[in-house]
């Protein structure tokens, strides 16, 4: 399992960064989630680039999606790898890969600082 932080920094480049379990729990306080949406994406699905619709946790729990954000940055999400986002702007790609529909678990905890 992957922890991954997606964000935006202070020119507008979205980033993905590898989280431990220390660093993300520091990171999270008990919050009361407002919403959640389960997605099942089919296989070769594009999402072209968009934000984040606020601050949300993406758990891939099936099948495989690929993340790439303005830097550059590429990662392949697996099932169980956990995502927090935040990325505003021009935001990220996501690509569906492999021969399965991908399916995820968005819980939305609150709109952009």
């Amino acid at each position: 399992m992957g922890i991954y932080r997606q964000f935006t920094d202070g020119e507008g480049q979205s980033h993905i960064e590898e989280l431990n379990s220390a660093t993300f729990e520091s990171l999270m306080e008990w919050t009361d989630a407002n919403a959640f949406r389960y997605h099942v994406h089919a296989p070769g699905t594009f999402l072209d680039w968009h934000p984040s619709s606020g601050k949300n946790i993406i758990v891939v729990l099936s099948g495989a999606i690929e993340i790439t954000v303005t830097d550059g940055t590429s990662l392949v999400c697996k099932p169980g790898d956990l995502r927090m986002t935040s990325d505003t702007g021009k935001g990220h790609t996501g690509r569906v890969v492999g021969n399965e529909p991908c399916a995820v678990l968005m819980v939305h905890l609150g709109d952009h600082d």
